[in-house]
């Protein structure tokens, strides 16, 4: 099966083997204003099963990810699998939480992202 071999410094230089059996599988580095930089490495296995595996985190100056396209005879087992149902039941309570709790962290981060809007003469 086709597949990644992910290695990086954030792991020690430990090899990681990303494949799934007629699946998708993607490689993703993220750079964010606020929260740094992270990477990650998951798939979705017969269209509606997500599946991570273990061998993403932070990034810092520095940091090599090295990703090598292959043929592979087998996958490092992954850690996480959540069927794509229950991602959209789980996203769909996130939106309807009533929780002062919740509605104070989006109102701080509205407050943040207009603030950088702002900065950037936008709005």
């Amino acid at each position: 099966m086709k597949g990644f071999k992910i290695r990086s410094t954030t792991r020690e230089g430990e090899v990681y083997k990303a494949a799934i059996p007629d699946g998708m599988v993607d490689v993703t580095v993220n750079v964010t204003r606020y929260d740094g930089a992270y990477w990650s490495a998951g798939g979705l296995k017969e269209g509606k099963v997500h599946i991570v595996w273990e061998c993403g985190g932070g990034l810092k100056a520095g940091d090599e990810i090295v990703v090598e396209f292959t043929e592979l005879d087998e996958a490092t087992p992954y850690v996480e699998l959540e069927t794509h149902a229950s991602c959209v039941k789980r996203m769909e309570a996130v939106e309807e939480d009533d929780d002062p709790e919740v509605w104070r962290r989006k109102l701080e981060r509205y407050r943040r992202l207009k603030k950088i809007l702002e900065e950037e003469q936008m709005i």
